[in-house]
């Protein structure tokens, strides 16, 4: 009696193991395209963030009475094809008193790398954003046009 039950407990077969390894690729090849598509949702989703912050930073700012920007003029945040963000000194400024730190900025989303983000002053003081990229502009409803003195 004690060897029939040593001989049916053998554990898995080889091709019980192969039947559910195989089952696991499977799996896995359905389901990580769907995993790198809310990652990367994930990554706009942040870069977007920190687009907004920077957008009000400035806008703060610069709504301050005692802080100015001579008129007609445009100041750029531009993202390199790396995610790394460089800004004109007026932006940098304007974002360090609201403590962001430009330089420590990296966009991770290839879609809002390679981007330019203009903030222009007109001379009726008027100030706005604007993208030459129309689908960064939507996302952070901007115009995709500089704004005019008219």
């Amino acid at each position: 009696m004690k060897n029939e039950k040593k001989m049916n407990n053998k554990g898995f077969s080889l091709v019980e193991l192969i039947i559910v390894i195989a089952i696991m690729a499977v799996l896995i090849g359905v389901l990580a395209p769907q995993y790198l598509k809310y990652v990367e949702k994930s990554r706009k989703s942040a870069d977007l963030d920190n687009y907004q912050q920077i957008m009000t930073a400035v806008q703060v700012y610069y709504s301050d009475v005692s802080n100015s920007l001579p008129a007609a003029n445009s100041y750029n945040l531009t993202v390199d094809a790396d995610g790394k963000v460089t800004a004109d000194e007026a932006i940098s400024k304007a974002c360090a008193d609201a403590g962001v730190n430009v330089e420590n900025i990296t966009m991770k989303s290839s879609a809002y790398k390679n981007k330019t983000l203009v903030f222009t002053v007109t001379s009726k003081g008027l100030s706005g954003f604007s993208c030459s990229d129309a689908t960064l502009a939507e996302a952070l409803s901007i115009s995709t046009t500089a704004v005019s003195d008219s």
